[in-house]
């Protein structure tokens, strides 16, 4: 029935006029958050913009939504945006399609499985109390920078059987550099072909190829030693029904995929977390309270976190006001149906979570930080996709389970030991790419707890 067009409205759904070239683009601005959320408030649970050639219509309705990745999923694709970032993702699972999406999900689904994420509980306190130990008194940091290192440490462990010796401000830049420029790339209302040796171009190349460099080295290093427990060494054993197994080249793609993902997005749920700590003492008592009930200053395992519900609410919480990843999209491969409206082949529909979480009829004052809310068994009285940090139907995130695990032992490792102060004359903004970071870092000092 979804696919049927029969019944559908004639016309768009509601939206913002645009321009004849460019459609809305210069409404949507660099905090296109903001945009994505007046739009939603203004004009309801579908609506329609236009970004260039792009028509886009933006959905916050939970049950349009689960029509979108569940129902109808397999007539999407992933939209334009998603594939701006091939450069760097490549034909990982994050932007393949089809088969050889679904060939390389169940390859890749036992290096995920309980038993195997709970084993790395271990590398991830260990690696956040030797950051802690680095630490003074005083001390002013950089908490993105921080933890970013910190949590690209624990990926090369988990991921590559390796010793974190790189130059972290290096990968750090060359990481934040290319996202940069694919961001702007992404918003220009005209571009050429990367392979086109424009400046900006051959900026874009030259930060995507350090970076796929820095994996390169990474993958020879974990296949120069004896197979072992990462995750490397899952997928190079990994073997289809046929018997064939990942080429260097996949291998390298999921690699960078999973890199990236359990890097950037736990970092980033580390240091928003830490951020509205700061702005609310209360929460950041009752969190210290808890710990120190149950932990009792000792360092967290995987068994210690059903015992901590309220450093779950925390993380839970700091990911409905700061999601890691803000948008879903998924662009159409047939003519469909979806709230009465005709989706034509083409338009791409567009989930934002930033959205969606601060929708009131699901978490009354949304704009608030209160980890109270997740206390009463909120997750299961909330419609499914009314708050989804990880995405959701066959394309979950595969890391979902490994990057809460490892957020909540870090919080807990760390806080137990040091509490953070936001420099008072920091500006704190968020700056959208394919995640959302703090546009400024988040500058901190640190004082023992």
């Amino acid at each position: 029935m979804s696919r049927s067009i029969t019944i559908a409205k004639a016309g768009l759904p509601p939206g913002p006029k645009g321009t004849l070239i460019g459609g809305n683009i210069s409404q949507i601005g660099p905090r296109r958050v903001d945009f994505f959320l007046d739009l939603a408030r203004t004009y309801g649970s579908i609506a329609s913009f236009r970004a260039g050639r792009w028509r886009l219509f933006l959905v916050s309705d939970p049950e349009l939504i689960q029509q979108v990745l569940v129902t109808d999923a397999r007539h999407y694709i992933k939209h334009f945006g998603a594939r701006a970032f091939k450069p760097i993702l490549g034909n990982g699972l994050v932007t393949s399609e089809g088969d050889f999406w679904l060939s390389q999900r169940r390859l890749m689904q036992p290096a995920f499985l309980k038993a195997q994420v709970l084993s790395y509980a271990p590398i991830m306190a260990e690696l956040a109390n030797a950051m802690v130990s680095k630490w003074s008194p005083g001390q002013a940091v950089d908490l993105e920078y921080e933890f970013s290192v910190l949590t690209s440490a624990i990926a090369l462990k988990t991921l590559f059987g390796l010793d974190d010796q790189g130059d972290h401000e290096g990968v750090y830049r060359s990481l934040m550099e290319a996202f940069d420029l694919l961001t702007i790339r992404l918003d220009a209302t005209f571009t050429l072909p990367i392979s086109f040796p424009t400046p900006a171009n051959i900026k874009i190349r030259r930060a995507v190829a350090r970076v796929i460099d820095l994996i390169d080295d990474f993958i020879a290093r974990g296949r120069s030693r004896p197979l072992g427990n990462d995750l490397l060494s899952t997928m190079i054993m990994a073997q289809r029904e046929d018997g064939s197994r990942m080429t260097d080249q996949q291998l390298r793609d999921e690699a960078m995929t999973l890199y990236l993902a359990g890097y950037e997005t736990t970092a980033l749920t580390l240091t928003w977390s830490w951020y509205l700590l700061s702005q609310h003492p209360s929460a950041e008592r009752k969190l210290a309270d808890e710990w120190a009930r149950v932990l009792g200053g000792r360092t967290p395992t995987a068994n210690d976190l059903a015992a901590l519900p309220y450093t779950s609410a925390v993380i839970n919480e700091a990911m409905r006001l700061y999601p890691p990843v803000y948008a879903i999209g998924r662009e159409a491969t047939t003519d469909l149906e979806l709230g009465g409206y005709r989706v034509k082949r083409g338009y791409t529909i567009l989930m934002s979570q930033w959205v969606s979480h601060r929708d009131p009829k699901y978490f009354p004052d949304p704009e608030r930080f209160l980890p109270e809310r997740w206390l009463d068994g909120l997750t299961t009285r909330l419609p499914k996709f009314a708050y989804y940090p990880f995405g959701g139907g066959q394309r979950l995130c595969i890391g979902s389970h490994f990057a809460t695990m490892e957020a909540a032992i870090v919080l807990a490792a760390v806080g137990q030991k040091y509490r953070f102060t936001i420099a008072p004359d920091a500006v704190i903004d968020i700056k959208p790419q394919i995640t959302l970071p703090p546009k400024y870092g988040m500058p901190a000092t640190l004082e023992l707890r």
